[in-house]
């Protein structure tokens, strides 16, 4: 079975730019803060460029930070909304 990975979006952290990662293997890891802009999005396209090499990965890349926040925690797979649930 591959494994998931889910990148999300950049983000302002602490003065300078950087995104989250989240895999069941490793977790919920941040990368490198930068304090460019145009750094962040480079490292983060290579990264995602790097990921898709390998055929052991699905990778799903997230477009806001409630998406990431949602698949991290162990909500809906990329691509699908949670299930509804019944009021009674």
């Amino acid at each position: 079975m591959r494994e998931k990975y889910y990148i999300g979006p950049l983000i302002e952290r602490g003065g300078g730019f950087a995104y989250d990662t989240f895999s069941q293997a490793n977790g919920k890891r941040s990368s490198f803060r930068y304090p460019r802009i145009e750094q962040a999005r480079y490292d983060r396209r290579a990264m995602i460029a790097e990921l898709r090499r390998d055929p052991r990965v699905v990778v799903h890349v997230c477009e806001t930070v409630a998406e990431f926040d949602r698949h991290a925690s162990g909500g809906a797979p990329a691509g699908e909304d949670p299930p509804e649930r019944d009021a009674g």
